[in-house]
């Protein structure tokens, strides 16, 4: 199939939309990517789905006080990775997973923002438990899959441009690009969340993922890229 559908590159990439369900995940997922990437002029706008509001072991903190702190983390990690514009669509962490409803303001995003690439979280990673990652998982691979049909809630009248996608946190990668430079730039934006990541844990947490991320030639991130056309009725999928 690689030779009828060519693997699109994400580093050619002009303008991404990074969909994120909670407010770290394209971090940790992406960082030194999207860092990479606006270092090279590329427009980057971040949309973050729910407020991570379940996002805390302390019975003390309420969820509307931790998602307004939430919601600065965020706006502060990607600033330091370069990107141009966040938006946060305000859904509740856990407890909203109207998939129907998030494919049609993610329709929006995209017939707005005309993005030549996705980026989010891979929904079919095996024993993936959390709702949140799975919903905006699918709903982004449905939205860019139903892009160009004019009837579908939410969809433009006038297409624009299919973007391609790039899942993060995926089992089964066919792209790896090198982190360089900008792995340290991920790990000040991951420090940016507070909230989520003590500053004693985070050296812990890091050494985890390098393990993970490591290479003769360095750290790396890995990517499920995919043309759109992988999305519907294509075994090939698996092994694209």
């Amino acid at each position: 199939m690689p030779e009828f559908i060519p693997r699109p590159d994400l580093l050619f990439a002009k303008r991404v939309l990074a969909v994120q369900p909670h407010p770290d995940d394209n971090e940790i997922g992406a960082g030194a990517t999207i860092a990479r990437l606006a270092a090279q002029g590329a427009e980057i706008r971040y949309v973050t789905v729910t407020d991570g509001s379940m996002g805390t072991s302390d019975l003390s903190t309420a969820p509307a006080k931790l998602a307004e702190r939430r919601r600065g983390e965020a706006d502060r990690a990607a600033a330091i990775l370069g990107v141009t514009q966040s938006i946060h669509l305000g859904f509740r962490d856990l407890l909203d997973s109207p998939l129907l409803g998030l494919r049609e303001r993610l329709l929006q995003q995209i017939a707005e923002y005309r993005p030549d690439f996705v980026l989010t979280c891979d929904p079919w990673l095996p024993y993936e438990a959390h709702p949140d990652h799975r919903n905006v998982g699918l709903a982004v691979s449905e939205a860019v899959s139903f892009m160009g049909f004019p009837h579908v809630p939410g969809a433009p009248k006038q297409a624009p441009p299919q973007p391609m996608v790039a899942f993060y946190g995926t089992a089964r990668p066919n792209v790896r690009i090198p982190a360089g430079p900008y792995w340290d730039s991920k790990w000040r934006a991951i420090g940016a969340h507070e909230t989520q990541f003590a500053e004693h844990f985070l050296p812990v947490m890091r050494a985890f993922f390098e393990a993970q991320a490591g290479g003769g030639d360095g750290f790396h991130e890995a990517f499920k890229v995919l043309h759109p056309i992988y999305l519907h009725f294509n075994p090939g999928a698996v092994d694209a």
